[in-house]
């Protein structure tokens, strides 16, 4: 993951929590997920816990340019959507809404730092569920 440098985030890989993404061809929009397990239609949506998602779980791509082919293969798309997202830089949160229970810059700070597993406790339940997304 990468960071701004006026965050004060060291770069590196660190664990992230359980994730559920749902993308077109020009948008993507995340949410955690409480557990890895394979999430049921009812399956509570959590607020993904990044800089630059917005609250109804949108991702802000910024200067990314997002270049998916009509022939992209399943494993090419998901493949694209994830390095679009791991290998931008993330930036700030959006419109003054803060996706976890706690400081979200000291959060990513102390698990750059320790590398430990992402505390599923610091998440927040959003009203959405999977069935929502498929409508």
């Amino acid at each position: 993951m990468y960071f701004v440098k006026n965050l004060g985030i060291p770069n590196g890989k660190t664990q992230v929590p359980a994730m559920l993404w749902f993308a077109d061809k020009e948008n993507l929009s995340v949410f955690a997920l409480a557990s890895d397990k394979r999430p049921a239609e009812k399956s509570p949506l959590y607020y993904a816990p990044f800089f630059n998602v917005y609250e109804d779980g949108a991702v802000c791509m910024g200067t990314v340019n997002v270049n998916i082919k009509n022939s992209a293969s399943v494993e090419e798309f998901t493949t694209a959507w994830e390095n679009y997202f791991f290998n931008s830089y993330f930036s700030h949160l959006l419109d003054n809404y803060n996706p976890i229970k706690g400081n979200c810059v000291n959060l990513w700070k102390t698990l750059m730092e320790i590398g430990e597993t992402f505390p599923a406790e610091t998440l927040k339940k959003n009203s959405k569920t999977l069935k929502n997304l498929l409508r």
